[in-house]
């Protein structure tokens, strides 16, 4: 049986992200995590959506209008949505 990862210990790497960069996606995520901080990747690996959705509910992030296909080798090509830092309202 596998064990599902919780959705929160990648928000320190999206806090990260959106600290740094104008705007990402899962993929510069994926970079970071299996890159630069040798960490496991969220089990099953489609849960990576859920840990993005989960850093907005803790107003960590906010979704863009905008989306770019992934440069990931071997992806489905599927778009993927940019994400940022929020705006002071």
């Amino acid at each position: 049986m596998k064990t599902i990862s919780k959705t929160n210990d990648w928000f320190g790497e999206i806090g990260w992200l959106a600290d740094n960069f104008k705007k990402f996606t899962v993929d510069e995520l994926r970079i970071l995590v299996m890159g630069a901080n040798n960490k496991p990747m969220p089990e099953p690996a489609s849960n990576l959506g859920n840990v993005l959705r989960s850093a907005q509910k803790e107003g960590l992030i906010e979704p863009l209008p905008e989306y770019t296909k992934s440069k990931w080798r071997g992806s489905s090509r599927v778009p993927r949505q940019y994400w940022q830092r929020p705006r002071i309202r």
